[in-house]
């Protein structure tokens, strides 16, 4: 992608100094664990418990500085020519997000890439230059940012039947179920 200078603004990491979350899931590719999409999701809690004198404890993010990696943005204000300003859009998943750009009027990749102009027109004007070979890399790069559904996806809170691989059969895949991560024993499963 820097071929066309793409990350001088779609950033590849960025660090969050007082993450607000209160939990984080980190999916990676797994063949053992994965069931159906091949993805394993390990979900961990990230808050604090306060006693603030109330039957349950309040839950209240940990707010340690976290690092989104592949988000692809830079979260910054941009000059978009028609429109002043234009947030840099995240690329996570752009290759599951059709239609494109801000006003979702691009059918593909290439052509958002194209419709870019104000600050970032001289990327836009050096991927049209490049040779369609390195075209095609951008844009195949482009197509593995994609998300996945979290009712596919096994997980810790939720791991699945091992052997089940069918479409058909969607309730043994395993799930992202981030209310697990919530539940007070006493009180019983989900």
């Amino acid at each position: 992608m820097n071929l066309a200078q793409c990350t001088t603004c779609h950033v590849q990491n960025l660090t969050i100094n007082k993450d607000r979350r209160v939990a984080d899931v980190e999916t990676v590719f797994n063949t053992q664990k994965g069931i159906f999409n091949r993805l394993f999701a390990t979900a961990t809690t990230k808050f604090v418990a306060v006693n603030d004198g109330q039957s349950f404890p309040k839950l209240v993010p940990a707010e340690q500085s976290f690092l989104v990696r592949n988000i692809f943005t830079d979260f910054k204000r941009h000059d978009g020519t028609l429109v002043t300003q234009l947030l840099t859009e995240p690329l996570w998943g752009v290759g599951t997000t059709a239609p494109y750009g801000h006003d979702g009027r691009s059918i593909n990749l290439e052509e958002v890439i194209l419709r870019h102009g104000g600050e970032a027109q001289v990327s836009r004007n050096l991927f049209a230059l490049l040779p369609s070979d390195d075209k095609r890399k951008i844009l195949e790069f482009l197509n593995t940012l994609i998300l996945f559904p979290p009712d596919d996806t096994a997980s810790n809170l939720n791991p699945g039947v091992p052997g089940t691989q069918t479409p058909q059969d969607p309730a043994q895949h395993g799930s992202i179920n981030l209310g697990a991560l919530f539940q007070i024993a006493a009180e019983g499963p989900a």
